[in-house]
């Protein structure tokens, strides 16, 4: 399933109904721990095709908004102050062009962009080459991204700022609990294969979890075992017909908890 990343937004340049703008940084460590380099959206198709669209809130349900000219990655030099200030440490980025279709939401987007009110992109990706390092400064695992396989670019009114793996643009509400049951699940196994890692990392160099992460694994925890009461209930009170979508969400949330546990499968 893809991955969702947001950012906010720096538009380079607005052109009648053309948009230019940043919707990637690299180099620099983001909410989510991640970092992407150089040369991650070198290549833009997925499965030797051009599939990239420009949508609003992801919504794949409705058309797209805009018209994808080009998308491309620029060097550090070609990065507005603006955006050196916001990120020191960035390498480089990925801009994308799109010029926006004259229907009445491409209208309504664009006269957002126009008067700031719309200032945050997010995208859809998933991971063709990445690897895991540990920031010594922290002690934290980093999640280095080398290739990404882009699926659509959007708008987007809050993002989560990088949190890599889910956005508040993602626009849940427009998604069959199926798929958006399939989301939490990939996003719950990346995060268990994350801290095992992390783990194993911290076992080689002789240290622990610290007392912060420590409570943070348990406040997941914590909230899995809340979660897994909730669907009980809300299966017990399904109809039939739901019941089997219901249950299998269940015990991918019981297989979670028993993962955070140390058991594996």
């Amino acid at each position: 399933m893809p991955e969702y990343k947001s950012t906010r937004h720096f538009t380079k340049q607005i052109e009648d109904r053309t948009v230019t703008g940043l919707f990637a940084i690299h180099g620099n460590i983001d909410d989510g721990g991640d970092r992407s380099h150089p040369g991650a959206f070198a290549d833009t198709t997925v499965n030797g095709r051009d599939r990239v669209v420009f949508l609003w809130q992801h919504n794949s349900y409705e058309p797209p908004t805009a018209a994808i000219n080009y998308v491309r990655e620029v060097s550090r030099a070609d990065l507005p102050e603006e955006v050196l200030n916001y990120a020191p440490d960035a390498t480089g980025g990925a801009e994308v062009s799109r010029t926006y279709l004259e229907t009445p939401r491409g209208n309504e987007i664009l006269a957002g962009l126009r008067a700031d009110a719309i200032d945050e992109m997010s995208y859809a990706y998933e991971l063709s080459k990445y690897a895991f390092t540990e920031d010594e400064s922290t002690g934290n695992t980093i999640r280095e991204l080398y290739g990404i396989k882009l699926f659509d670019i959007s708008d987007v009114l809050w993002g989560m700022n990088s949190a890599t793996l889910a956005s508040k643009g993602l626009g849940w509400e427009a998604r069959p609990l199926v798929i958006h049951s399939d989301d939490v699940k990939a996003i719950v196994a990346s995060f268990i294969e994350r801290v095992r890692l992390f783990k194993t990392q911290r076992a080689k160099a002789g240290r622990v979890f610290s007392a912060a992460n420590y409570t943070a694994l348990e406040g997941v925890a914590t909230s899995l075992e809340g979660l897994a009461v909730d669907l009980r209930d809300l299966l017990e009170a399904a109809e039939p017909k739901q019941q089997q979508q219901l249950r299998h969400l269940w015990l991918e949330t019981q297989r979670t908890l028993a993962a955070l546990n140390g058991v594996r499968p």
